[in-house]
C-alpha cells in the first residue's frame, strides 16, 4: 500500500469520527428536550454553546496548526471529543448543557480546520481535487449516527450508555489513523505563501466563505431540526422519526462522493449554482407537500444541494495562490463552521415566535442566496 493511500485512509477516518460525533450529538436533541423540559427558543439558546465553542478556537486553530502542523492537532481535538462526549449525556439542567456543548463545538472547529488542512496537504501531494471525497466520508459518519442514534433510540438504551460506546469508538480509532496522517507541508512551501490573518482574508477568500456560511448553516440546521420537525409535524407512524435526517446523510454521501468528478467536468461554478438551487426546491417539497414520501424526497434534494458547496470551496480556499493554506482554510471554514452552528440556534428562535416549518423556510432563502453569490462572484 502506498504511503498516500495510507494517508488517504487515515483522514478518511477523522471525517468519519467527526459526522458520527456530529450525528451521535443530533439524534438525541429530542431526548434533551422533552428531559429538560425545553421551548424551541430555550433550546435555540442552549445551542448556543456550539458557536460560542468555535468562535472561541477561531483565533487558535489557524495558529496552532501554523506552530504545531495539523497533525497534531487533529489528535488534540479527537481527545477533546473522547472527554467531552460522556460528560454531555449528564448534563442536568440547561446551563450545564450549554457548558458542555461549548466545549463540544471548540473540538469540532478545531478537529475541522485540521483535517480540512490534512486534504490540501495531501492534494498537493497527488496532484488532484480529492476533497469532496473526503466530505462524503463526513457524510457516512453522518448517516452511520443517525442510523444508530434512532436504532438506540427505539430500542431503548440511555444517553449516557450510548454517548460513551461513541467515546470509546473515538478512542480505539486512535492507533488506526494517526500513524499515516501528514506531518505537514514542507517549511519551504510554507515560507513561499504570503503571510496573513484569518481576519484578513481578502475579497475572493470572503465571497467563497459567504456561500459556504449559506451551504453550512442549511447543514447544520437541518441536522438539528429535521428529525424534530418530522417527530412533531409529520403524521405518519410507519417511518422513524430520523427517516428524514437518514434520506439527507445519504444524499449527501452520494453527492460527495460524485462531486469531484462532477465539478472536474461541469466547473465549480456551475455545481455551486445548482447546489443553491436544489436546496431550495427540497425544502419547499420537505415543507409543503403532504405526503411523507414527498417530504423524504425532499430532504434527499435538499442533501444533494448542500453535499458539494463546502468541499469545492475549501478546496478552492486552500489552493489559491495568495494566503498560506492553513489560514486560508482556518478563516473560511470557521466562518462556515459558524453557520453550522448558529443555523440551529437562529431556527429555535424563529419557530418560537412563529413555527418550526415557517423557520425551516429560512433554508429555502439560503439557497437562492447562495445560487446567486456562486454564480455572479465564483471563477
Amino acid at each position: 500500500m502506498s504511503q498516500q493511500i495510507k494517508n488517504r485512509f487515515s483522514i478518511g477516518i477523522l471525517f468519519l469520527l467527526c459526522g458520527l460525533n456530529f450525528a451521535t450529538w443530533a439524534t438525541r436533541i429530542p431526548d434533551f428536550k422533552y428531559l429538560l423540559h425545553l421551548s424551541d427558543a430555550e433550546l435555540g439558546t442552549v445551542l448556543m454553546g456550539l458557536p460560542f465553542g468555535s468562535l472561541v478556537s477561531l483565533p487558535l486553530a489557524g495558529w496552532l496548526i501554523s506552530k504545531f502542523n495539523s497533525r497534531l492537532i487533529c489528535i488534540v481535538a479527537v481527545f477533546l471529543y473522547i472527554l467531552i462526549i460522556p460528560i454531555i449525556s449528564y448534563s442536568m439542567n440547561s446551563y450545564m448543557l450549554f457548558i458542555c456543548l461549548f466545549f463540544f463545538g471548540m473540538a469540532g472547529d478545531i478537529l475541522n480546520i485540521a483535517m480540512n488542512t490534512q486534504v490540501v496537504s495531501l492534494e498537493a501531494k497527488m496532484s488532484k481535487i480529492i476533497m469532496s471525497s473526503f466530505h462524503a466520508i463526513f457524510s457516512i459518519g453522518l448517516m452511520i449516527g443517525a442510523l444508530l442514534g434512532g436504532y438506540i433510540s427505539k430500542i431503548g438504551y440511555d444517553i449516557q450508555d450510548h454517548f460513551y460506546f461513541i467515546a470509546g469508538l473515538n478512542l480505539l480509532a486512535i492507533p488506526v489513523f494517526y500513524p499515516n496522517l501528514i506531518k505537514g507541508e514542507s517549511q519551504s512551501t510554507v515560507d513561499d505563501k504570503p503571510k496573513s490573518t484569518i481576519l484578513h482574508l481578502g475579497r475572493y477568500l470572503t465571497i467563497l466563505a459567504l456561500v459556504a456560511f449559506c451551504g453550512m448553516l442549511c447543514e447544520g440546521a437541518m441536522a438539528d431540526w429535521i428529525t424534530l420537525y418530522f417527530k412533531e409535524d409529520v403524521t405518519s407512524s410507519s417511518y422513524a422519526t430520523t427517516i428524514g435526517f437518514t434520506s439527507f446523510a445519504l444524499a449527501m454521501v452520494i453527492g460527495r462522493f460524485t462531486g469531484d468528478y462532477i465539478s472536474r467536468n461541469f466547473g465549480v461554478r456551475t455545481i455551486l449554482t445548482l447546489n443553491g438551487l436544489l436546496i431550495s426546491i427540497g425544502m419547499i417539497i420537505t415543507l409543503y407537500l403532504p405526503m411523507v414520501e414527498f417530504k423524504i424526497l425532499g430532504c434527499f434534494l435538499t442533501g444533494l444541494g448542500i453535499s458539494t458547496i463546502v468541499p469545492l470551496i475549501y478546496s478552492q480556499a486552500g489552493n489559491q495562490k495568495n494566503i498560506e493554506p492553513a489560514i486560508a482554510i482556518a478563516g473560511v471554514s470557521t466562518i462556515a463552521y459558524i453557520g453550522f452552528l448558529i443555523g440551529p440556534v437562529l431556527i429555535g428562535y424563529l419557530a418560537d415566535f412563529s413555527n418550526l416549518q415557517s423557520a425551516l423556510f429560512l433554508l429555502v432563502l439560503l439557497g437562492i442566496v447562495a445560487s446567486f453569490v456562486a454564480n455572479k462572484y465564483i471563477k
